[in-house]
């Protein structure tokens, strides 16, 4: 590793690694994990939080200073409401701090709304009666439609799957029908993954997730892009050069942006679902594990299916023009000239 103010480097200029050695392990390992996702998935289900099946949220402001949010815990506990949601803000009054409480109760599944509206009510008076009437004040008390939750649940899904859509085809214009199907299935392995690890921790599915999910859908092709993009600079370069070796070339000349652009993403998502709260930690955490797994598949997921579909349609005779056309170059169109500093002559 080599490191100079205004230049970090990973990996040597000539670093040079057989990546696609190993390419059927990892492609098996990532099917063992898109299908362990399902498998989680269809068990245990999506969390929906309030946001799609709405339910009851209760706004509290305590009178006096000591009102604290264990309390809360304590009585949602005793009710089983083990699934609410609490968030928590402050003001400065007088130069005190004082906590205002909301609390979201998620409608359970076929239940009416004068079913939330009772469990809501029954929670305000359990909790005034273990902290007393006079130390609790209910600043409001708001029944959310689900109806509204199902149109965002729709627009999310729908987002996800034309952004999949618009990213096929604008892989199969910018380079060609090889590399736009790796690129998608990539994407889908992605988000699988993703949705499975929140699903395994029981963490709710918000708006905020969606957002996380078309998130990590971006940087992914993002990085997918960067390694396609030197696949077909190297091709053109040296095209009588096996496909093998110039998916592994490629991604060698990668690895220094692979690896620095993702350790940065990484560090700033650890600290935020270390310290973060709420709906912050659960989008922080859901982009951590879509970065670490979106780096792993742009190498080993996205490029072996690009192997794959370039020897499918050689089975076929399909050749793209630019390599027949370059084959019979001995020296081929530099396209990438290094870029030479004149120095000043000395007087």
């Amino acid at each position: 590793m080599t490191f100079k103010p205004g230049n970090i480097q990973i990996f040597p200029n000539d670093y040079h690694f057989d990546f696609m050695k190993w390419r059927t392990v990892t492609i098996g390992v990532s099917v063992l994990l898109v299908i362990a996702a399902l498998i989680v998935i269809s068990l245990k289900g999506l969390n929906y939080s309030i946001d799609f099946l709405g339910g009851a949220e209760i706004q509290l402001q305590p009178v006096q200073q000591g009102f604290q949010r264990s309390q809360i815990d304590e009585v949602l506990n005793s009710l089983g409401l083990t699934q609410a949601e609490v968030t928590t803000s402050s003001s400065l009054t007088n130069h005190e701090k004082f906590s205002s409480f909301v609390v979201r109760l998620t409608r359970k599944t076929g239940e009416d709304e004068n079913a939330t509206t009772n469990r809501a009510s029954a929670f305000v008076q359990s909790l005034k009666n273990k902290v007393g009437n006079d130390n609790l004040q209910v600043s409001s008390m708001t029944n959310i439609s689900g109806k509204v939750g199902k149109e965002d649940e729709y627009k999310g899904y729908l987002a996800l799957m034309l952004s999949c859509v618009g990213i096929l085809i604008y892989v199969a214009f910018r380079f060609d029908s090889r590399f736009a199907p790796g690129a998608v299935l990539c994407l889908a392995h992605n988000v699988l993954i993703a949705l499975g690890f929140m699903t395994l921790l029981c963490k709710p599915f918000t708006t905020s997730s969606i957002a996380a999910f078309l998130t990590i859908v971006g940087y992914s092709i993002n990085d997918t892009v960067i390694v396609y993009d030197r696949i077909r600079e190297t091709r053109l370069l040296q095209p009588t050069l096996p496909m093998v070796d110039v998916v592994n070339r490629s991604i060698s000349q990668t690895m220094n942006r692979t690896v620095l652009t993702s350790t940065t993403g990484i560090l700033a998502l650890i600290v935020l679902s270390l310290l973060g709260g709420g709906s912050i930690q659960d989008f922080a955490i859901t982009m951590l594990v879509g970065i670490i797994v979106g780096t792993y598949s742009s190498i080993y997921v996205a490029a072996p299916l690009t192997l794959a579909m370039d020897k499918w349609l050689a089975k076929f005779g399909f050749v793209t023009t630019k390599t027949v056309s370059n084959a019979n170059n001995q020296r081929p169109k530099d396209y990438a000239p290094p870029v030479v500093v004149r120095k000043k002559p000395q007087k």
